[in-house]
């Protein structure tokens, strides 16, 4: 996996599971929460990610903006501003504009897809596939009725609200890249989350596994070419209140792990008031 791959694998698990958190409940009024993640390697931090969650009657908002920190920002410094807005009235969330905005090596990146009937109506992508390391073009009608990477997890996990399991699969496109994502639930465990009051609490474990199928990059600017290997990784949902006092929401992921160059990536919420 790319360095870049490996933060935007991490993003995705982080936006998606956030925006999930409120459930049914948020669906009756409307509701607004700020968290943030710290995000470790090796015992370093290297990321963190700050979250902007609304949800009302029929409708989600999320925006977040993720960047490096530590000694990756010096070896790699990276920002990315996101945003995602859909709508819940149908049987499944549904996306209706799915931004992304960055700056990678001091150039700029951008996403832009716009969502008509569910389906792809517009994209625009900065830089193009030929001055994005030579990047191989998806077509269009291969994604037609793809899902963005966050609202595909969304609809999975909208289930453990309405008490079913995180167990799904589905198809994704990022503006770039072809992707499935499958989850597997593993029932619940006991885990410890730095600063949460109490001591140790129940959570739900959920697996899953990113696969890319399409939009291979021709050339990887940094680390061996990871992009055909499956990106495997576990996060564990729990109240948010035992660690962020105060915060609207009632489920979120308290812990996440995901597969990187190094070895594993670590995410915590961090304890602190909401913003």
């Amino acid at each position: 996996m790319t360095m870049h791959g490996t933060m935007r694998a991490c993003l995705v698990l982080a936006l998606a599971c956030c925006l999930l958190a409120a459930g049914g409940e948020a669906r009756a009024q409307a509701r607004s929460s700020s968290v943030s993640y710290d995000i470790y390697t090796g015992g370093l931090q290297i990321l963190e990610l700050d979250a902007a969650i609304s949800l009302d009657a029929g409708s989600y908002d999320l925006s977040a903006k993720l960047r490096t920190r530590g000694f990756m920002s010096t070896l790699f410094p990276w920002e990315q501003a996101n945003r995602v807005a859909g709508t819940t009235t149908a049987p499944f969330p549904a996306p209706l504009r799915f931004e992304q905005r960055g700056v990678f090596r001091g150039k700029e990146r951008s996403v832009e897809i716009a969502y008509r009937d569910g389906r792809i109506a517009e994209l625009a992508v900065a830089p193009v596939g030929g001055d994005d390391n030579d990047r191989e073009q998806v077509p269009l009608d291969d994604v037609a009725g793809a899902l963005d990477p966050l609202t595909g997890i969304v609809a999975l996990l909208l289930r453990l609200e309405a008490g079913g399991s995180c167990d799904g699969r589905y198809d994704g496109f990022d503006g770039r890249r072809r992707f499935t994502m499958e989850l597997v639930d593993r029932g619940n465990e006991t885990i410890e989350v730095p600063g949460a009051r109490g001591g140790p609490g129940p959570a739900r474990v959920c697996d899953f596994v990113y696969r890319q199928t399409a939009g291979y990059a021709r050339r990887v600017s940094w680390g061996p070419d990871r992009q055909r290997e499956p990106r495997e990784g576990r996060f564990w949902i729990g109240d948010p209140r035992q660690v962020v006092p105060g915060v609207a929401l009632t489920r979120l992921p308290l812990r996440m792990e995901v597969e990187n160059s190094y070895g594993r990536m670590l995410a915590h919420l961090r304890p602190e008031a909401p913003r």
